[in-house]
């Protein structure tokens, strides 16, 4: 875990790097960041792939396999919006110039694949893709030539994407609940009393200390306004 954390840190490091620079490096610059790490050379294609994702100009840098060409109109079901059929029909065309030999080659499908079968519509689907393939990354470390442990270690990683998005979905529902229940209260209270309440006649009728409400407040993106402290 503290190593998937580190390299997520380094990728994070790179892209602010490229990004500073108007989202353009270079080949050698990546290469160089990452020498360290000494990552295979697939492992590295990952990386490039990464950056490209993220609409980063490598300069130098040429796919393995060959370029992209201009995708052409598939008929998937509409399962995605259109940004993420875009990145699809360029994604899937980008795997076909893979060269024969290359592991990556069964291995990006095989990812794609899954990251299709578990895509839903609060998630991009891109998103998800880079995920499995930061999974796999990480995964050629020890397991280079166990393919199915490779591409396990690659849903695992979409998985917990997964997850996390859940959670935060969870998170966001229980502030917008805790944000309507006080705003029904502090109606509520209003209409009994027929003016604005204070937060002293808040905290006695709905039973939360002002700590509280100013949290749950915060969590919405407000404060307490000032004539009602």
């Amino acid at each position: 875990m503290a190593e998937r954390l580190e390299f997520r840190e380094k990728l994070a490091g790179i892209l602010t790097l490229c990004e500073s620079q108007n989202s353009i490096t270079d080949k050698a610059t990546v290469e160089a960041y990452f020498a360290e790490d000494n990552l295979s050379a697939e492992q590295m294609e990952l990386v490039f792939d990464y950056l490209l994702s993220k609409k980063v100009i490598v300069k130098g840098y040429v796919k393995v396999g060959g370029s992209i060409k201009n995708a052409e109109n598939t008929e998937e079901p509409i399962r995605y919006t259109q940004e993420e059929q875009d990145y699809l029909n360029l994604y899937e065309q980008d795997l076909k110039g893979l060269r024969d030999g290359d592991p990556l080659k069964e291995l990006l499908p095989a990812i794609l694949t899954m990251a299709k079968e578990m895509h839903r519509a609060d998630i991009y689907i891109g998103d998800l893709v880079q995920e499995g393939n930061m999974g796999l990354m990480l995964a050629m470390e020890d397991h280079a030539d166990d393919t199915e442990a490779l591409l396990s270690m690659a849903k695992e990683s979409m998985q917990a994407l997964l997850e996390s998005q859940e959670e935060t979905k969870k998170q966001d529902n229980r502030m917008v609940e805790k944000v309507n229940d006080l705003d029904e209260q502090i109606k509520k209270l209003s209409d009994e009393l027929g003016r604005k309440v204070s937060v002293d006649e808040l905290e006695e009728f709905a039973g939360i200390t002002e700590d509280e409400i100013s949290n749950i407040l915060k969590l919405a993106g407000e404060e307490l306004p000032p004539e009602e402290k």
